[in-house]
């Protein structure tokens, strides 16, 4: 049965189950940047607007001048456009007014004017908390303690279309703060400059300037493909014109961190989508502020991970940000647009690496919503960037749906004109690899949909057991049908690592042979070693749902299957020449396959050891399947940490898993959100406690 038609504006659910949401924008404080969420009282303060308390708005009361009304300014019509559409008064000065430069807006008027005003010079250099003033409602405040250098170059900089160095706009602690903000704790440790990334060890080099990828052609496919030049042509600035100079250095820092450590595998595309989450999205993230934020704290998040002493508040702060300013846009009426739908996506990936799979769902529902706000169908697939969208969403729709045990919410009529689309592209360009994997990749998708819907009939009685088991040897079919019609892709010796010279040396009690020759794509099919990796895994999971509604044992070729994503995801990890986010890329895979490999402690302890690895690059797995882990290998240590005595258990690991269960205990209420909490799809589909494999 499918779920009702969500309204068109994000409902208040979606605010309800992400802490750090309100529906009511007239009484709720901006979160402070640089504290974590489990020290921020977002239950508290959402509990005290639904009741209407009065003092849930006092954070609010420095908006007023001496505690009384709102100062009155003269509306005027020769101020600049950025200080009129926000309804504040313009100084006018030129060619950047004062609000605009403290606020690191764009400033641009109606026609120009020869006289400008300078004021003194002074530059700050503000940790990253001190950002908690940069946006405040307090316009006084927050941009009345900075002042303007009266450098010439500077001004003639400006005049050309740029802005000031960005150490010099960065806005110092407000001496006017309310004891709210007040006792804020700033983070320890400014936000790295590019210079410190480079004397920084456990963070790497510092991010290059030139906007290109720290990917070889060998590791993350053809840059020349079809597919990269539709999206060249779709975008509206080419990637050497896309400046980051006018932005704060926390902001270009890690802009510059994401096109240069971070890939297409962080956010689990399994196609080469580098263009896009490199120039695309940072294109749009530059014009959307909330966009801009998430962006920022999810590269800051993986920053964070390679510093020995990286802390929590290094990256929250960001993504508190983000939420602010996208619940005050989506609460103001603004129009959504594709950067709106973005950043949603962008924080439901944050709360997947936190492993806060229940408030992944609170922004999933709102994507959704807005997804078919903004387009149809048909709209969709008019562009590769919307695409590009739909794949991102996609995604999601699929895995929370298994998880919780419901099928998707996307109707199927989305997932066919996606593989349409790829298929004719395909068709079209037979030499052209990345079209190839496209529409592998479309087709898959849509099978894995097929799958999840079918398996959703019978419970609810829509189909007949005759029918079901008509179908289900269909999509069986279709499943086996999809390996074959990409063989003579996959056998293209070109592509085939035959050589692993320089690669990890295996351990003596390996479970699998990680350097088998021509075990491993490479080149443009890289990214068919992790499309291999989902099939086993879609082949495994519908081989195993088939037996146990047929009240059959589950057959003993699923431990063969295990054994080979074991073997593909051990020879991803140790090849030198693997992309950044490959091992985490194919966490999927690895997870399925724990549960159908035999129980020995030599098994048991191998998958141990890659699930560690997992989590200590940054994806956090629920408490819930560390409980099924445990009982699967009755061993209750494992929900503390899946290796004995702690081993390789990060000190940030440990925090942010801290954070994440607090917050996790303090949400739910509804069906779907237990059940996901619970992963009903997988105990109850899978019965993995006890699969009886023969």
């Amino acid at each position: 049965m499918r779920r009702s038609q969500p309204s068109q504006q994000p409902n208040n659910d979606y605010f309800q189950v992400n802490p750090g949401y309100s529906s009511n924008s007239a009484v709720f404080p901006d979160p402070p940047v640089g504290l974590p969420l489990s020290a921020t009282p977002w239950p508290e303060l959402a509990d005290t607007i639904q009741q209407g308390n009065p003092q849930a708005g006092a954070a609010r009361s420095n908006r007023t001048a001496s505690g009384g009304e709102h100062t009155k300014h003269r509306r005027t019509r020769s101020g600049c456009y950025t200080c009129r559409q926000r309804r504040v008064k313009c100084d006018e000065a030129r060619p950047i007014c004062e609000r605009c430069f403290k606020g690191s807006r764009e400033c641009t008027y109606p026609e120009p004017r020869p006289n400008t005003k300078n004021k003194g010079s002074k530059s700050s250099q503000a940790p990253a908390a001190a950002l908690i003033d940069e946006e405040s409602d307090t316009e006084e405040e927050a941009e009345g303690n900075k002042k303007r250098p009266s450098s010439t170059a500077t001004r003639k900089a400006a005049g050309k279309g740029s802005k000031p160095e960005s150490a010099a706009r960065r806005p110092s602690r407000s001496k006017g703060a309310t004891s709210w903000k007040q006792s804020v704790q700033s983070p320890k440790e400014p936000i790295p400059s590019i210079e410190q990334g480079k004397q920084d060890p456990d963070v790497g080099n510092s991010p290059r300037t030139d906007g290109s990828s720290p990917l070889s052609v060998s590791q993350s496919g053809s840059r020349s493909s079809h597919l990269v030049e539709i999206l060249t042509s779709e975008s509206s600035v080419s990637p050497e014109k896309i400046s980051l100079s006018h932005l704060p250095q926390y902001q270009s820092y890690y802009l510059e961190y994401l096109r240069n450590h971070i890939t297409y595998h962080h956010y689990f595309f399994r196609s080469d989508a580098n263009y896009f989450l490199h120039n695309i999205l940072i294109e749009h993230a530059l014009s959307y502020e909330p966009l801009l934020y998430a962006v920022v704290g999810f590269a800051a998040f993986h920053a964070t991970l390679r510093k020995s002493n990286g802390k929590i508040q290094d990256f929250l702060g960001y993504y508190n940000r983000s939420v602010s300013l996208l619940r005050k846009s989506l609460a103001s009426g603004q129009k959504h647009t594709d950067a709106t739908l973005l950043t949603i996506l962008q924080l439901a990936s944050f709360e997947e690496y936190l492993g806060d799979w229940v408030n992944l769902l609170g922004h999933h529902k709102a994507a959704y919503s807005m997804l078919i706000e903004l387009h149809t169908v048909e709209s969709i697939m008019e562009s590769e960037v919307r695409r590009k969208i739909l794949a991102w969403y996609s995604r999601f729709d699929l895995f929370l749906g298994f998880m919780s045990g419901y099928q998707t919410v996307l109707d199927r009529e989305w997932f066919a004109a996606n593989e349409h689309y790829y298929t004719e592209q395909a068709r079209q360009h037979p030499e052209d690899i990345s079209s190839q994997i496209e529409a592998a990749v479309a087709s898959h998708r849509a099978l894995a949909m097929d799958m999840a819907l079918l398996f959703a009939k019978l419970p609810c009685g829509t189909i007949s057991f005759p029918e079901f088991s008509k179908e289900n040897a269909l999509l069986a079919q279709k499943i086996r049908g999809w390996k074959q019609s990409l063989d003579p892709l996959l056998s293209d010796d070109r592509y085939l690592v035959r050589s692993f010279e320089g690669a990890h040396q295996r351990e003596k009690d390996d479970i699998v042979d990680p350097y088998r020759p021509g075990g491993l794509f490479q080149g443009p099919l890289w990214g068919m070693n992790f499309l291999m990796m989902d099939w086993l895994g879609t082949n495994i999971l519908h081989t195993c749902q088939t037996a146990l509604i047929m009240k059959q044992a589950v057959p003993p070729r699923l431990v063969d299957s295990a054994l080979e994503v074991c073997r593909l995801f051990e020879t991803i990890e140790y090849w030198p020449k693997s992309a950044p986010g490959s091992v985490i890329s194919a966490q999927a895979g690895i997870g399925i396959a724990a549960l159908f490999l035999p129980k020995d402690e030599r098994h048991t302890m191998w998958i141990r050891r890659k699930l560690a690895t997992i989590e200590s690059q940054g994806y956090l797995y629920p408490p819930t399947l560390r409980d099924i882990m445990a009982d699967l290998w009755d061993d209750p240590e494992i929900r503390h940490w899946w290796l004995p005595n702690e081993e390789g258990y990060p000190p940030i690991i440990r925090s942010i898993r801290s954070f994440t269960e607090e917050r996790t205990s303090e949400t739910g209420g509804q069906p779907i959100n237990e059940d996901l909490r619970n992963l009903k799809g997988l105990l109850e589909k899978l019965d993995i406690k006890s699969p009886k494999i023969t």
